[in-house]
């Protein structure tokens, strides 16, 4: 029986890795109620960022689009934990407010340093280097992104990128050859080792080896 045929297992998982803040069910459900806002990345994803960034000790963490702040939240609760501090930026004022609202809610303000503006352009301010980089901005900026990325990411510092399966999953259209390409990108740069996880729509991840 392949795992994805039963609707047990998420609730499995569950029991034992989600992330634990109280306003994350509260940030999740209002996804679901709301068109205004794309979805979040969920809990499984959740719960494999919070273990990625424990595992690496990652303390110098930068998040390319937050919308209400759900990812923020996970991100900055798991940089927490390693004594390390969050920058997020996201491009929308409604969402950057909200976000800004939900990390007070959350207790997790003094842990963030959060943005307005757009990724292409604020992220080029920064010199790094980053220990972990979630790209979740615009996908048709991911491919454009990328190379400030890598060289702003330290040797042994990990890149998640969302929704990268877009294409095979026959969703989300419009966006699906950038997710393409940038698939294409990061596994044919020697400087990264990468794989991609079959969980939410599709997350790519990649290790920088030099």
């Amino acid at each position: 029986m392949n795992i994805d045929s039963t609707n047990k297992v998420p609730d499995y998982i569950r029991t034992f890795s989600f992330p634990v803040n109280p306003e994350l069910s509260r940030i999740l459900k209002e996804h679901s109620e709301r068109r205004d806002v794309v979805p979040c990345i969920g809990e499984a994803v959740a719960s494999f960022i919070t273990w990625l960034i424990k595992f690496a000790n990652a303390k110098n963490a930068i998040e390319f689009g937050t919308c209400l702040g759900y990812s923020t939240i996970v991100l900055a609760e798991a940089v927490k934990s390693n004594n390390g501090h969050l920058t997020a930026i996201e491009s929308a004022k409604n969402h950057f407010n909200e976000t800004a609202l939900n990390l007070k809610k959350a207790g997790l303000s003094e842990h963030v340093t959060l943005i307005h503006g757009d990724a292409l352009t604020e992220f080029i301010k920064f010199d790094g280097p980053f220990d972990f980089i979630l790209q979740d901005s615009l996908k048709s900026i991911y491919p454009e992104m990328l190379e400030d990325c890598i060289t702003k990411l330290k040797k042994g510092g990990i890149i998640v990128a969302d929704d990268t399966l877009f294409l095979p999953l026959g969703i989300g259209h419009k966006h699906a050859p950038f997710m393409d390409e940038y698939n294409r990108k990061v596994f044919a740069d020697k400087r990264l080792e990468s794989f991609i996880l079959p969980i939410g729509d599709g997350l790519t991840v990649s290790f920088k080896k030099y």
